[in-house]
């Protein structure tokens, strides 16, 4: 039960983060969230059959503050991308490497629209060259995360779920009808 993630909502309607299962459970059983939809899960006691939830909802409204600016360094963009080379599409978990799409020699910034992470044997081959230069191309276009919730949706890829596509931000949704399941 601690793999299985669920989407929690604000009172509101807004995603406010995503917990365990386990956590879920307790939060329904106490009456502290109600369920607004279930996943395909089931669990079993000897006295009790339990559909897990997928998306559930706080009772009383939560006041969030306002999210700083996600950080600019290599594990924000290793998260952003999925721990995946953005020329080949090879994932490389830890072991990968950022690179300049606009070299910084030929002018490029180290913003979050130049940064993608790759391989390194793209990153090799690409060198200190455009890409037009070496005949690449990326899998995505770069972008700057909307905050730090959303990139952590995007990091748990092997738990998302299709249903949470709705309580999410336009941005986000795409992100996740576009990968794979």
């Amino acid at each position: 039960m601690d793999t299985d993630k669920v989407l929690v909502l604000n009172n509101s309607f807004e995603p406010l983060h995503v917990c365990t299962a386990r956590r879920a459970v307790i939060l329904l059983f106490t009456g502290r969230a109600e369920r607004v939809e279930d996943s395909l899960r089931i669990i079993r006691s000897p006295s009790i059959v339990w559909v897990l939830p997928a998306v559930i909802r706080l009772h009383r409204y939560v006041k969030r503050p306002v999210s700083p600016a996600i950080s600019f360094n290599k594990k924000n963009i290793l998260k952003r991308d999925g721990y995946t080379c953005q020329y080949c599409g090879r994932n490389g978990g830890e072991r990968m490497t950022i690179d300049h799409i606009i070299p910084r020699s030929l002018g490029g910034r180290t913003v979050w629209e130049n940064v993608v992470s790759a391989c390194r044997a793209c990153n090799l081959k690409k060198g200190n060259k455009p890409l037009q230069e070496v005949r690449m191309a990326l899998l995505r276009k770069p972008s700057k995360p909307a905050s730090a919730f959303y990139l952590g949706i995007m990091v748990h890829s092997p738990h998302r779920v299709m249903s949470w596509n709705k309580y999410l931000p336009s941005e986000v949704g795409a992100d996740l009808r576009r990968d794979r399941f």
